[in-house]
């Protein structure tokens, strides 16, 4: 069942600006965007991190996240974005912590 919901002008504009990143579908994004903050601040910076955080520290492809050629990737599912987002945000500050 679907139903028809109303987003502001600002939240349609981040949310493409972040589906853009993501390379996923539109409803995918607002999915994620309910679930975490992808929007919060800059939502094209955020993607950016969603996907450096899911290939590096989630999946393990890459060693540092600025090795992550973000124009290159992009995700099948909210799912993925979420778990760098939040797995990979998090493996990130106990990687930072550590080193300090």
């Amino acid at each position: 069942m679907s139903e028809t919901v109303r987003i502001r002008d600002e939240d349609y504009e981040a949310i493409a600006a972040a589906q853009e990143v993501l390379g996923l579908p539109f409803p995918e994004v607002v999915h994620l965007s309910l679930n975490t903050d992808v929007l919060k601040g800059s939502p094209a910076q955020n993607a950016r991190r969603a996907i450096q955080y899911y290939y590096t520290y989630v999946i393990q492809e890459y060693d540092d996240v600025h090795d992550v050629p973000v124009e290159e990737l992009s995700f099948e599912s909210a799912d993925q974005a979420k778990a760098g987002l939040t797995i990979g945000a998090e493996k990130h500050e106990n990687r930072i912590a550590a080193d300090n």
